[in-house]
């Protein structure tokens, strides 16, 4: 405090120098400080050394050339052989000996006796062809129309009479061997139950002479139609 006080209470030409050699002394402090190296200046980065690895070049297969086939020598067609001639010579006969061989007659051999051996002798029995069926004899339809048939004509029932109802009626008879009715069914009706009724009563009544096959009396379905007519 004693100092700033002294410097204050001098005169004004001092003040100025004093002020100027302050300022003159920081600005040269201030170059100084700035010509000197920093001390955190940032590290130089290295040169980095890149390298390219460039892989070898795959070896491609050497195609090995294929053996060549050598083409085998044809052989030379044989010569043909000709055939040697042989020479033959005739031989001369020799001439008869003056003694003459008698040449002995072959001996027949005896011929073996033929030995009949045994055997068995299988009797077949002859073959029978089977018979054929007979055919059928013909089939005769019965009768009905005979003059020894005295059957009944059917009744007309008054009542149709009287209505002028007519018609005709159509039945399948059954006829049996001997000749009588066993069943009757109605095919065809006249149109009235009257004269339907009437009919299959007289059929009831008749007779037939019987079918036949051949000459044996047969049963046998028969068409059967009776008419009912009025005459004016």
């Amino acid at each position: 405090m004693a100092h700033s006080v002294r410097l204050w209470s001098a005169p004004h030409s001092e003040r100025l120098l004093l002020i100027t050699l302050v300022i003159v002394s920081h600005l040269a402090f201030i170059g100084w400080i700035s010509k000197q190296p920093s001390q955190f200046e940032p590290p130089v980065p290295l040169p980095t050394m890149v390298g390219l690895l460039v892989a070898p070049p795959v070896p491609q297969p050497v195609e090995r050339p294929s053996p060549v086939v050598k083409p085998k020598p044809i052989p030379p067609k044989p010569l043909p052989v000709r055939p040697k001639r042989v020479s033959v010579m005739p031989i001369k006969p020799a001439p008869p000996s003056e003694r003459a061989l008698s040449v002995p007659k072959a001996v027949p051999e005896p011929t073996p006796l033929a030995t009949t051996e045994s055997v068995p002798v299988v009797a077949v029995a002859p073959v029978v062809a089977p018979a054929l069926p007979a055919e059928p004899a013909p089939v005769t339809p019965p009768r009905v129309d005979a003059t020894q048939l005295t059957n009944p004509a059917p009744t007309y029932p008054p009542l149709s009479r009287r209505l002028g109802e007519q018609g005709q009626v159509v039945f399948d008879v059954y006829i049996l061997a001997d000749g009588t009715v066993g069943e009757i069914k109605l095919k065809k009706s006249s149109g009235y139950a009257r004269l339907d009724t009437a009919a299959h009563k007289a059929l009831q009544q008749w007779r037939y002479i019987a079918a036949r096959r051949g000459e044996v009396a047969i049963p046998y379905w028969y068409v059967q139609p009776i008419l009912f007519t009025l005459q004016h």
